[in-house]
């Protein structure tokens, strides 16, 4: 098995017992989604943070991970947004290694 140092979950889909397996320790799992995880010894991070009661301080410190290279995200496939059904279909399959992503294409803004 692999040996993951830190895992964040965001998914909240039951799968917190297999992320302190990976990490080897409950103080090494944070969740904002699966709030059954006090019974597993996970901290739940919610509330306010940095004076933002609706959490969005976390995506500001994970986009900063990520443009450091030291947070990364699995991405099995991606769709066009004419495909959304088919990528649905294949999100709800399990086992999933990654995320399902729809590209939208962008709509040129009109200065006004």
């Amino acid at each position: 098995m692999c040996r993951v140092g830190l895992a964040f979950d965001v998914a909240g889909a039951g799968s917190l017992s297999e992320l302190v397996a990976l990490t080897g320790t409950a103080d090494s799992v944070v969740t904002i989604a699966d709030f059954a995880a006090r019974q597993l010894g996970v901290r739940l991070s919610s509330g306010e943070l940095g004076g933002e009661p609706n959490g969005h301080h976390g995506l500001a410190a994970a986009a900063a991970l990520f443009e450091e290279g030291r947070f990364r995200l699995p991405v099995q496939e991606v769709f066009a947004l004419t495909q959304a059904a088919r990528a649905h279909a294949l999100a709800a399959r399990r086992p999933r290694r990654g995320k399902i992503a729809l590209a939208v294409p962008q709509t040129p803004t009109t200065a006004e």
